[in-house]
């Protein structure tokens, strides 16, 4: 398997060459009050194409920025506005071929599923309802469940649609975690954040980790699936102005870091999902 320093060293130039156009485009949103605020939620694609048209055509959703290095790496960002919060569609040259897990990464909200039900039925795509679902992180379990629906993008990566009445955005990313627990006290220690709604069934445990105004990031231990190969690029971008903190912390833990100009680090949690933290100047 390749090394995951090999692998991030290719991404994380390509980042870099571009770190100037990335602060820029994230001026809007410089101003958090939470020292950690999530905005991106990504997952590695085949094709450009296929996969923007897809979130854009079924989904709904707005490619609202680009970049692109010459080292062949292109990420199209993909939202619903221009609130901060997104989804980022990592294509390299090479496809890394890894079993993608049949459990949403994502979670979108929209005010409705009709439409977008309606779209993916007239496309013949697949898509899977679910009336009165429990979903963490919505109150569902107290409320008696939401509507929702997963569907699964052209590469494969999962996506749970919520139906909040309230505007659309993407509103988390769930990490596929080993054990559950062992997550959620790495995130705690490393971060300080606070663990909100829990759900524990027969076929998975989950909970809901609070980062503010940001996206939310979920835990999802899968009780129905073997753990499978993590991908060696970001699952999700962190914006925190406590960057050398929690570098600080996780060198204390041993966690392998990769470290790039200043700006950026990559690290491990304990099932090897890779976290992107980006240094976020303080308010």
């Amino acid at each position: 398997m390749t090394d995951f320093k090999d692998t991030t060293q290719t991404l994380m130039q390509s980042l870099l060459v571009s770190l100037a156009i990335l602060t820029m485009s994230l001026t809007g949103y410089a101003q958090q009050s939470e020292p950690h605020t999530v905005r991106t939620t990504k997952f590695t694609i085949e094709d450009v194409g296929e996969s923007t048209s897809f979130y854009e055509d079924l989904i709904g959703m707005t490619e609202i920025d680009r970049f692109e290095a010459d080292s062949g790496l292109v990420e199209p960002f993909m939202a619903f506005s221009d609130d901060g919060k997104r989804i980022g569609l990592l294509q390299f040259d090479e496809y890394e071929n890894i079993r993608k897990s049949l459990h949403a990464v994502s979670v979108v909200v929209v005010p409705s599923l009709d439409d977008i039900i309606r779209r993916f039925n007239d496309a013949n795509y697949p898509i899977t309802t679910y009336t009165g679902a429990v979903s963490a992180g919505f109150g569902a379990s107290e409320a008696g469940g939401v509507n929702t629906a997963i569907v699964h993008d052209p590469s494969g990566n999962g996506i749970e649609l919520i139906e909040t009445g309230g505007r659309a955005t993407v509103a988390g990313a769930r990490l596929i975690v080993t054990d559950r627990k062992e997550a959620e006290d790495f995130f705690v220690r490393i971060f300080d954040v606070t663990p909100g709604e829990r759900i524990q069934t027969g076929t998975y445990d989950e909970v809901v980790l609070d980062f503010g105004e940001g996206m939310f990031i979920a835990l999802f231990e899968p009780k129905d699936e073997p753990p499978l190969q993590k991908s060696e690029h970001p699952a999700v971008a962190i914006y925190s102005t406590e960057a050398d903190e929690v570098l600080e912390r996780m060198r204390a833990e041993g966690v392998e870091i990769q470290e790039f100009g200043g700006f950026i680090f990559l690290a491990k949690d304990p099932s090897g999902n890779v976290l992107e933290i980006v240094r976020q100047r303080t308010p």
